[in-house]
């Protein structure tokens, strides 16, 4: 067993990253540091702290994670993994659908006016989440590759990563409970996606789509 996997975190020493760098120092030293034990996929999110999440997939079980690189001391960082989207987790940058105001992290509510930025799954909680990513996957086909999902501290909102098929960027697609359906945004800009994913009813009977 690796370090990382065994006790969840490792240091990594570099020099200081400059902005005009063909090739991120940091995305190339995570990955030598995830080395066998996870695949790393791609940026998640910054923060202005400087720490940075990728998104990765554990090569033993094929769940995904998120590396987190924080800044230690000089040229230390930090490297934990992190199985579960918290507030402590550099997200993409973000604004509330209601009243526009920055949302800081993967947190529940708008600081500003309160909205619930994930919803609940009240009645639509019995559907499987093979039936989720089933559907999700038609959905976005030709759009987005989806890599998976992960669960959310703040909420019941499914949060799945994919790849953006035109940009490669790695994004956060946000699926909800709606109107007897599911809609689904990008976690990004917290809007439904005005392309083919629009709204997604689930079939009755509980069969896969």
């Amino acid at each position: 067993m690796g370090v990382l996997r065994q006790s969840g975190s490792t240091k990594l020493s570099l020099r200081a990253v400059t902005p005009d760098q063909a090739v991120d120092p940091l995305l190339v030293a995570v990955r030598e540091a995830a080395a066998d034990e996870y695949a790393v996929l791609g940026e998640v999110g910054r923060a202005p702290t400087g720490a940075v999440a990728y998104l990765a997939r554990d090569v033993a079980t094929k769940k995904l994670v998120v590396l987190r690189l924080t800044i230690s001391a000089g040229n230390e960082y930090l490297l934990e993994v992190v199985n579960q989207l918290d507030t402590s987790v550099p997200a993409p940058p973000t604004a509330c659908p209601r009243c526009r105001a920055p949302v800081r992290g993967w947190g529940k509510f708008c600081t500003q006016c309160g909205l619930n930025l994930w919803g609940e799954q009240g009645g639509a909680s019995h559907r499987s989440k093979e039936d989720l990513l089933v559907a999700v996957q038609d959905v976005t086909r030709g759009n987005f590759e989806i890599l998976g999902e992960m669960s959310h501290a703040g909420g019941k909102g499914v949060v799945y990563f994919a790849r953006d098929l035109s940009t490669g960027k790695i994004e956060a697609l946000r699926l909800q409970p709606e109107g007897g359906g599911y809609s689904i945004g990008l976690t990004g800009v917290l809007q439904r996606y005005a392309g083919p994913i629009a709204n997604y009813k689930p079939p009755r009977g509980g069969g896969k789509t």
